[in-house]
């Protein structure tokens, strides 16, 4: 298992990049800010781009110093496909993908 981390920002960007075949085994958004913020996440295939075809989650709210955790599936990936997101408001979301290689 490995892991890799991010700093949201307020326009998308990359979480995550899968290199050959990986899955993941569940994905933490943390908010470390007192106020809640919003998150958008994109699933986006090998050269793709984020937008509204494969966003998997709009507007969810965090509140302050709570933490989101998707784990109830694994999200399969090809090489070069990405996880991509963006928060409400800029160094106050953090992402950690714990991933597996398949």
């Amino acid at each position: 298992m490995a892991l890799a981390k991010a700093t949201l920002g307020t326009s998308i960007g990359t979480v995550y990049t899968s290199t050959n075949d990986s899955a993941t085994t569940s994905i933490f958004f943390t908010n470390d800010n007192a106020a809640a913020r919003t998150i958008d996440v994109h699933l986006v295939a090998n050269s793709g781009t984020a937008d509204a075809t494969n966003r998997i989650i709009k507007d969810l709210s965090i509140d302050g110093g709570d933490t989101y955790i998707m784990s109830a599936e694994k999200i399969v990936l090809s090489n070069g496909d990405t996880i991509q997101a963006k928060a409400s408001a800029a160094t106050s979301v953090y992402a950690t993908v714990s991933y597996v290689s398949i």
